[in-house]
């Protein structure tokens, strides 16, 4: 039964894969995203969701696993990485894989409990985060949640939402379980039955938005960790999960699947993890474009608030169907992430980027609501037949075009591009290792001593040589 399915075929790879077959910069993009990851959950510790999901997570009590990060509080496994991923997206900063979704907040705390609970080294961390994410992306990519019709017309599938992300949690528990390939396709079948129900389509229909946002990441690391463990037990599951017209696809609402982009490939990667994407604000993805396009203007003309007149700008037409970026009234974090007013208003008035945007004061600042309503964004026309044809051409949405016209001084700015910084394609558009520090230390600011921030830095920097994540862990709680 081995390699006999496309579900065969991507258990066998995880269970195959170690660090040996890692190039250099597949480890150096490994620690990035698990760097990355590390500094959302600091900083998220604070949002109010967080705060629900630790007071009812640490009341259970238990095993003494894993870490919650920032409190030092000890829980099992499961509960630990389900605070840790839920506080990892609670601002909205985290990684996206090629625009399609987030995947570190769910790998990266998964990993991690199940590595402080084995005893595992940083090179079975390293290996295991590499195959969850190399898995699940290969999954998501597979899945084909939007279409553009030759009109230039959007297309979501009946449902949409991230629940593919969780098989990212089992397959890096799985690994560090030593999970045969017969019980890693198990655990697939299990992650499938656990993993929460799609839960994006409505978002942003309202205000405020909901804390669960378009997934909640919580549920999709404990249930990769209980689908692992189960598995490793002898719990079974229909082990051609992914496979065929009653496929996982199905569950999930996609409009068809592509099998072969999930396999294609898989004897030598190239290593999604490779071409992640990192967010320098802590807002959606679709917003960072139209970010970098304002500061940029306004520092190459050494504008001032009081300059600017008003701001157009347009973006892809699936961002304002989707997540209602256009909108101007902000009530919560959550909406904070999503509106193209807010961010830019935002941007202006609170300095450089980090989680005290998304602080109350701006949230009620006059002076932020009166210029945010200055903003008015509407649809790029040119963006959907970029759109198409990245999807026929590389099967997903390389190119965010936007379009930003500004006035201020009598006269009108203008810019355009098609990418935002932190994009991995084109290569000008990557973060540099100071860009990375730089978020990391941002994010950890104010939430851990300096010392261990700067410690911790340190040890993620040659995580490979650490022979256990004890020290790294220790230096992530305040």
């Amino acid at each position: 039964m081995p390699g006999s399915s496309v579900t065969g075929r991507l258990a066998d790879f995880a269970c195959a894969m170690d660090f040996g077959m890692l190039s250099a910069a597949a480890v150096d993009a490994t620690r990035d995203l698990i760097r990355d990851t590390l500094g959302c959950v600091i900083a998220g510790r604070t949002a109010p969701s967080t705060r629900i999901i630790a007071s009812v997570l640490e009341a259970y009590g238990g095993a003494r696993q894993a870490t919650v990060l920032g409190s030092g509080v000890k829980l099992p496994a499961a509960l630990a990485a389900h605070l840790n991923a839920h506080s990892g997206n609670a601002l909205d900063a985290d990684d996206t894989v090629l625009y399609k979704a987030h995947v570190g907040s769910a790998v990266v705390p998964a990993a991690l409990a199940i590595a402080e609970r084995e005893g595992c080294s940083g090179r079975d961390l390293i290996a295991a985060v590499a195959a969850g994410y190399e898995v699940a992306g290969r999954i998501g990519l597979g899945l084909k949640g939007l279409s553009v019709d030759e009109a230039g017309r959007f297309r979501f599938g009946p449902v949409t939402g991230y629940s593919w992300v969780s098989f990212a949690a089992s397959v890096a528990a799985g690994r560090l379980l030593r999970l045969d390939p017969l019980r890693m396709r198990h655990a697939f079948a299990l992650t499938a039955a656990m993993a929460p129900l799609p839960g994006a389509t409505r978002f942003g229909a309202s205000l405020p938005r909901p804390m669960s946002k378009y997934a909640l990441y919580g549920a999709m690391a404990e249930a990769g960790i209980h689908a692992a463990l189960y598995a490793a037990g002898g719990f079974t599951g229909e082990p051609d999960v992914l496979d065929g017209d009653q496929g996982l696809w199905r569950i999930v609402g996609a409009l068809g699947c592509d099998w072969e982009a999930m396999q294609r490939g898989l004897d030598a990667p190239d290593w999604l993890v490779e071409r992640a994407c990192y967010k320098i604000y802590p807002t959606c993805r679709f917003l960072a474009g139209p970010l970098d396009l304002l500061l940029d203007v306004v520092h190459a003309h050494a504008l001032q608030v009081s300059d600017i007149a008003q701001i157009r700008v347009r973006v892809p037409e699936a961002g304002l169907l989707k997540h209602q970026a256009q909108r101007t009234e902000v009530e919560n974090i959550v909406d904070c992430g999503f509106s193209l007013p807010y961010a830019f208003a935002v941007a202006l008035l609170a300095g450089p980027p980090g989680p005290a945007w998304l602080d109350e004061h701006w949230r009620s600042d006059a002076a932020l609501r009166a210029f945010a309503a200055r903003i008015h964004v509407s649809a790029e026309p040119t963006a959907a037949a970029a759109a198409a044809e990245d999807l026929r051409t590389v099967g997903y949405n390389r190119r965010m075009r936007c379009t930003l016209e500004l006035e201020a001084r009598g006269r009108v700015y203008t810019a355009q591009t098609d990418y935002a910084r932190g994009d991995h394609d084109p290569p000008e558009m990557r973060l540099s290792a100071a860009d990375h520090a730089r978020k990391f230390r941002t994010f950890c600011a104010g939430q851990l001593p300096a010392a261990r921030t700067e410690e911790a830095l340190r040890i993620l920097a040659r995580l490979e040589h650490e022979h256990s994540v004890a020290g790294l862990v220790d230096n992530l709680v305040a």
